[in-house]
C-alpha cells in the first residue's frame, strides 16, 4: 500500500509501520525518543489504514471518496489497544545520557538515556 501512496504523492513525508512489533504498540501518545519533528509527517501507513496529518487538508481532499482505507490516526490507535490490552508501560529512564540525536542541520533534538 505504501508503494501506491508514494507514486501518488512523491513530495509528501510519509511513515509505513507495522501497527505491532514485537507487542509494542507503534502509534503511542508520547514517544521516548525523537527522531524528528512530528509535525513533518504527513501520512502515517499501518495494515489497518491509512492516517493523514489533518493539517494536510490537501491530501484529505484528494483522497475523499477514494477506495483508500483512510482512518483517523486516534482510531487506529484505539484499535490496536483493544488488540494489545491497552497502553504499554512507559520505559523506566536512568540518569546516564548515552546518545542524542541531530537533525539534518545539527540541531540536538533528543538525548537518550540509559534503561534503568
Amino acid at each position: 500500500m505504501g508503494d501506491a501512496v508514494a507514486r501518488l504523492w512523491p513530495e509528501i513525508q510519509w511513515i509505513e509501520k507495522p501497527k505491532l512489533r514485537e507487542q509494542f504498540l507503534v502509534i503511542i501518545d508520547e514517544v521516548a525518543t525523537l527522531t524528528g519533528p512530528g509535525e513533518l509527517i504527513d501520512v502515517v501507513v499501518t495494515e489497518r489504514g491509512i492516517a493523514i496529518n489533518p493539517r494536510r487538508q490537501d491530501l484529505l481532499d484528494a483522497v475523499k471518496g477514494s477506495s483508500l482505507p483512510i482512518r483517523p490516526i486516534q482510531d487506529i490507535k484505539a484499535e490496536v489497544e483493544r488488540i494489545c490490552g491497552g497502553k504499554p508501560a512507559r520505559p523506566k529512564l536512568g540518569d546516564r545520557p548515552v546518545a542524542v540525536v541531530k537533525w539534518v542541520d545539527g540541531t540536538v533534538i533528543d538525548t537518550i538515556w540509559q534503561l534503568s
